[in-house]
């Protein structure tokens, strides 16, 4: 009961009465069960080769990332739309700002900065709560076998969750016709699927460093500061001269940001973005994969 308690606060209780059964038994005795017996360590390296595996992996890590959400907005009256509100403040300030330096039509760049920061907060959030993924859940994985793709997936999926709310300042821009409607905005969901589906690897990645070094956790926080006003988030890469190019044509970011960011605008992305980003995915999955099989053994002693 001591190791219930500390996973699962009074919110939870809150939140399960209110919930209806799920696959067919209480929501807290199903998703219990899930986590704790169906993805034991030693049976994950075979079962997790089956779609079902992944799909019950996928389905009981949503509903922790929900609760999450649920708990960390307990008694607020907007919850998660706090973010989307900053967001939306964030968009206005650096429109503006923007807007009295460059000169130029305020409509016509508040469409491109309000995608490029909404998009951004997808990516630097995926980067910072990645450093913390295993040092948040220590406890679980100190006490318990459950697999390390849990702890990965629910911080993916919560911050997905987080991102799917900011989507209403794009609502609210068709709305307004600031930004157009088209059959190509449909590419845009390729791009969010490719941004969250590396998601799951460099959220792999970077808990296991910072698990082990923990300084890497600081410097990762300020290299993205200065990611910040490298990559074309803001400010118009057309602008830039052709001969410094090189800024944003060797800058990953840059590219997920395109994928996503151009068909939202009504523009259809580049085959080059796209090659990169495949070719990040293929990397960094490798990357992920080789990590766990040498630091997962260990990984009760990092935390």
């Amino acid at each position: 009961m001591t190791l219930l308690s500390l996973e699962l606060s009074e919110c939870y209780c809150l939140f399960a009465n209110r919930t209806k059964q799920y696959c067919g038994v209480s929501p807290r005795a199903s998703a219990l069960s899930e986590t704790y017996h169906c993805l034991p360590a030693h049976e994950t390296s075979t079962s997790l080769h089956s779609v079902r595996a992944v799909g019950r992996l996928l389905r009981k890590s949503w509903f922790w990332a929900w609760l999450d959400t649920v708990c960390q907005y307990r008694r607020s009256r907007i919850g998660p739309f706090w973010e989307t509100v900053n967001v939306l403040v964030t968009i206005g300030g650096l429109t503006l700002v923007y807007s009295a330096i460059f000169g130029g039509n305020l409509i016509a760049h508040i469409g491109y900065i309000g995608a490029g920061i909404i998009i951004w907060s997808a990516i630097n959030a995926i980067i910072t709560e990645g450093c913390q993924t295993f040092l948040r859940y220590r406890t679980l994985i100190t006490t318990t076998n459950i697999d390390v793709e849990v702890y990965v997936a629910r911080t993916v999926l919560r911050i997905f969750i987080t991102f799917a709310h900011h989507l209403v300042i794009y609502i609210l821009g068709i709305t307004l016709r600031i930004v157009p409607l088209s059959w190509t905005s449909l590419l845009s969901l390729l791009g969010i699927a490719l941004l969250f589906a590396n998601g799951f690897w460099a959220v792999t990645v970077l808990a296991f460093i910072c698990a082990r070094f923990r300084d890497v956790q600081l410097i990762v926080r300020n290299l993205l500061q200065l990611a910040f006003f490298v990559t074309p988030v803001f400010w118009d890469y057309r602008q830039v001269a052709t001969d410094h190019h090189f800024i944003f044509d060797f800058n990953i970011l840059f590219h997920f940001l395109q994928i996503i960011r151009e068909p939202l605008l009504g523009n259809v992305p580049s085959a080059e973005s796209y090659l990169v980003v495949i070719a990040v995915t293929g990397v960094g999955s490798a990357l992920a994969f080789l990590l766990r099989r040498r630091m997962q053994p260990k990984l009760a002693f990092f935390v």
